[in-house]
């Protein structure tokens, strides 16, 4: 089956918004063997609208429209569906009915506007939205297929999971798609890239790679009738991935650097201190944000000044001597939170980035045990995309250390 996406936002166009959704069914089609050919972007004009979705419904088994389902002048999805079927668009007395009830049940009335998103067209069934009040259409016509979903993510995902997928699952039942992330750090995408060069060779299992915000990421898809079929042309390809990465490899899959801290310190029953004088705390919004972190998460400090290190066992000879973004300063810092907090490990960040490159340098402290050590890096960027970095670094650092026990 081949697919096309049609994002309808006049505010994509305008970067007041990006389009997340585009992103987010492709990666999902894929999943179920379903060929993205095509992603279009338009705006809430009606006849370029309405040119892009009947090129797409006429050279597409299936077209995803997203955007558009809202109650307003400028939400033209339902209008421009019916007039590339040919069909009018009538008002369901069921739909309504649900429609006036969830305003009902905000204690609001119904304003006439939201009467359209009680329509369909001949050809089209409603999908329902239960965390909005715009529902999809659904419409199969001459052995195509067209979906409209919401524009707001939170709705277009719960629709997609519930609804569309499991349709489209059961419409395409002969193709099992498996697919494995193997998530790496440290090596270059030029690098990783040549040490992996023969297996972009491969077709099935075939394998892509890409530059991430922690990392450089692996993806190998592997396609068969089964499951696990799908399975066994993969496994040769991870395992031959695996042994040329080696310890570069950190996770996979949903993997993120906070989470396996985050499970590492659960599992060993170990605790953590941080002080942050460069990232502002976006270390401690991260490992906080995960369930049971209590259980783990002993305290932060974001110390900006040299004042404020110094109340907490970092004197001021050894900046002066050394400088804020230095090896010694980062390391006394971990010690200094675990000491603080009363942890098992001290996990500090200090740097700069003022250097007018472009480039931040930052010095990642680390205190476990016996050992109190540091590593050092430059990152591209600027603000908190390079902050970011500086975050991930200092994760997989501390996953490091606690994967060796110190």
């Amino acid at each position: 089956m081949l697919a096309e996406i049609v994002s309808n936002e006049t505010e994509i166009l305008m970067g007041e918004i990006v389009d997340t959704n585009s992103t987010y069914l492709a990666s999902e089609l894929a999943g179920l063997g379903i060929d993205v050919q095509w992603v279009s972007k338009v705006g809430d004009d009606p006849d370029r609208l309405f040119d892009v979705v009947d090129r797409a419904w006429r050279r597409s088994d299936v077209t995803l429209t997203t955007g558009g389902l809202g109650p307003t002048s400028d939400d033209l999805a339902r209008e421009t569906i019916a007039r590339a079927m040919g069909e009018e668009m009538d008002v369901q007395e069921d739909l309504l009915q649900h429609l006036k009830a969830q305003f009902a049940g905000r204690g609001a009335p119904m304003p006439s506007t939201n009467i359209k998103q009680a329509t369909l067209i001949p050809s089209a069934k409603a999908v329902p939205n239960p965390m909005g009040t715009a529902p999809g259409w659904l419409v199969e016509k001459n052995g195509h297929l067209i979906v409209a979903m919401p524009g707001p993510p939170r709705e277009l995902q719960r629709m997609w999971t519930h609804e569309v997928a499991p349709e489209l699952k059961r419409r395409n039942p002969d193709v099992a798609i498996v697919t494995r992330t193997l998530k790496t750090f440290g090596i270059s995408e030029g690098g990783l890239d040549e040490m992996v060069a023969h297996l972009f060779e491969s077709e099935n299992p075939s394998l892509g790679i890409y530059s991430k915000q922690d990392g450089i990421h692996l993806r190998a898809i592997a396609t068969a009738p089964t499951e696990g079929k799908a399975l066994r042309l993969l496994e040769p390809m991870e395992t031959e991935i695996r042994e040329i990465a080696g310890d570069a490899i950190w996770g996979e899959d949903g993997d993120t650097p906070d989470s396996q801290v985050a499970s590492l310190l659960t599992e060993t029953g170990q605790t953590l201190g941080l002080i942050e004088a460069f990232t502002g705390g976006l270390l401690a919004a991260g490992l906080a944000a995960h369930t049971g972190s209590e259980r783990f998460f002993k305290g932060s400090l974001v110390a900006v000044d040299r004042e404020a290190l110094d109340r907490h066992g970092v004197g001021p000879h050894l900046i002066e001597q050394h400088g804020m973004a230095s090896a010694p300063v980062a390391e006394a810092m971990a010690e200094a939170a675990r000491q603080m907090f009363g942890a098992d490990v001290g996990l500090a960040v200090t740097g700069t980035d003022t250097d007018n490159t472009s480039t931040g340098t930052s010095h990642i402290g680390f205190a476990m045990g016996e050992e109190t050590t540091s590593v050092a890096g430059r990152y591209p960027g600027r603000g908190t995309r390079m902050r970011q970095r500086v975050v991930t670094h200092a994760l997989l650092g501390l996953r490091q250390m606690l994967s060796r026990g110190g």
